[in-house]
C-alpha cells in the first residue's frame, strides 16, 4: 500500500493530551479510524491507517478548518490506541 508521501508514526511515541483528544469527536475518530497526534498553529497532524481515503481527509480538513498533515499508523496499533483513549463505546 502506498503511503501517499505520508510519514509513518509510532503512536506509542505520541503524548496524547486532553486538548489533542478534544480536537475530534469520538464518532469521527471511530468512523474514519483516525487520531490527532500533533497540533501547531493551523497545522494538525492526523494518524490514519489509509491516507488514500480522500473522503476522510476532506471531511477532517473541513471539520477542523485546518491544514491536515497525514501520518500513517499501523492499523492494529491505531485500533488499540482508539480503544485505550476513547473507550469501548461512544459517549
Amino acid at each position: 500500500m502506498s503511503n501517499f508521501g505520508a510519514e509513518h508514526i509510532d503512536l506509542s511515541q505520541v503524548q496524547f493530551t486532553p486538548e489533542l483528544l478534544r480536537l475530534l469527536p469520538v464518532e469521527m475518530v471511530r468512523k474514519y479510524r483516525v487520531l490527532p497526534v500533533y497540533k501547531a498553529g493551523v497545522n494538525i497532524a492526523i494518524a490514519m491507517a489509509d491516507p488514500s481515503d480522500l473522503n476522510a481527509v476532506d471531511q477532517l480538513a473541513h471539520f477542523l478548518n485546518s491544514i491536515i498533515e497525514l501520518r500513517v499508523a499501523d492499523k492494529d496499533q491505531l485500533d488499540t490506541f482508539i480503544l485505550r483513549l476513547y473507550g469501548s463505546s461512544a459517549r
